[in-house]
């Protein structure tokens, strides 16, 4: 990691040398940081260590545009500002929720999910929704079956009612949200799958 003015200073040969070869570092470390460069540059390419985001200065030679964000053990997420066209299925990777008394539901991590009821539930309000963002939640009766949610206000049903779930054993419900990014609205469902 390392950040630089790109300003070579008059010194003697080792100093000039030495700034150099912090330049060059800069440069091949995409200007990495916790914090934004002191000198920027339109067009400069820039790595934010602290939020993960890969960013490029705008023409104006102060507003940093995110492009993408790069992180360790997570996938990249390629930003755009322009209609793609796909050759191959684009999709979420389908997860699992953790039933507990509240289903806790991050849907920043869990945009496909579903969760196996063993008791009766509540299902929390989702956190890190965004406005926009389309969300599917498959709820699953255990092998006993008879198990009922109850769904934080935030869930906000077609017709104004909460669904009557399916509760014969093993039975599978499917909803469909759209998100303001405070609330889930459902747009679809479908019961006893199968």
């Amino acid at each position: 990691m390392a950040q630089h003015d790109y300003n070579i200073a008059n010194a003697d040969g080792a100093t000039v040398r030495a700034d150099i070869n912090n330049a060059l570092s800069a440069i091949q470390s995409s200007n990495s940081g916790g914090s934004d460069p002191s000198s920027l540059v339109a067009g400069m390419l820039y790595y934010d260590t602290g939020d993960g985001y890969f960013k490029v200065v705008a023409s104006n030679g102060s507003t940093l545009t995110n492009l993408f964000t790069i992180g360790s053990t997570t996938n990249t997420n390629i930003m755009s500002d322009s209609a793609n066209e796909y050759t191959k299925t684009q999709n979420f990777n389908a997860t699992t929720l953790t039933d507990a008394s509240t289903v806790a539901w991050d849907a920043s991590l869990n945009q496909v999910t579903s969760v196996t009821l063993t008791a009766n539930r509540a299902f929390g309000a989702p956190t890190n929704q965004v406005d926009g963002a389309v969300y599917i939640l498959r709820v699953i009766q255990d092998g006993t079956g008879s198990r009922i949610p109850t769904w934080n206000a935030v869930f906000k049903w077609s017709s104004a009612t909460a669904p009557t779930l399916t509760t014969t054993a093993s039975a599978i419900d499917a909803f469909v949200f759209i998100s303001n990014g405070t609330n889930m609205y459902e747009i679809g469902r479908s019961l006893n799958i199968g």
